[in-house]
């Protein structure tokens, strides 16, 4: 079965949204290497930095854990997600080649801001925490978004986790996470 990826990220969709992440833009095609897969649980996937990465930040006690340990549970740990009402969308409706520079990236994300405040918007109620994640979205979208009365906790980048920025993006969102007083995972 070939679904979409809005499918499949529909099929994890928490019945109420607590915090909301919006990543760049999807990944591509399921059958190239990518570390964005967020969604795809067909297999074990090399590199899946975003979705292991944003797993170890939430639950602290997987921390430790191999990345082929959490995706052989990958369906589980989405599952906990939908469960905790987090929901991870992106900024751009089409994956991105690597050699789409970032002025164009961003310029992209300016064009379609008022799509993607719209798309947030249906997702969110007044209490949901927002984090956008990577320069490219943080830069262009944070103020806008903020000025349209959503709450974006996130007052600095949140670092994508590619190869060098991994812990970076754990420690930021797992703090954000764990300050936001109305999420699933105060303490």
């Amino acid at each position: 079965m070939n679904m979409s990826y809005d499918s499949l990220r529909e099929r994890y969709k928490p019945e109420r949204i607590t915090l909301l992440l919006v990543a760049e833009s999807p990944p591509p095609a399921a059958d190239v290497q990518s570390s964005r897969h967020f969604y795809r649980s067909d297999r074990v996937r090399r590199d899946d930095r975003l979705f292991v990465n944003t797993i170890r930040a939430l639950y602290p006690e997987v921390v430790e854990q191999t990345e082929v340990t959490i995706e052989t549970e990958k369906e589980r740990w989405l599952r906990q997600l939908q469960h905790d009402g987090v929901y991870m969308i992106e900024a751009l409706a089409t994956s991105q080649k690597h050699e789409v520079t970032k002025r164009q990236r961003q310029d992209r994300i300016a064009e379609t801001l008022p799509e993607l405040e719209q798309k947030i918007e249906g997702l969110v109620d007044s209490e949901t925490g927002i984090v956008l994640i990577k320069s490219n979205v943080f830069d262009v979208a944070a103020e806008p978004l903020r000025s349209a009365g959503l709450q974006v906790l996130n007052t600095e980048l949140v670092d994508y986790p590619g190869r060098f920025n991994q812990r970076a993006y754990r420690e930021k969102l797992g703090h954000l996470a764990r300050e936001y007083k109305k999420g699933p995972f105060h303490q």
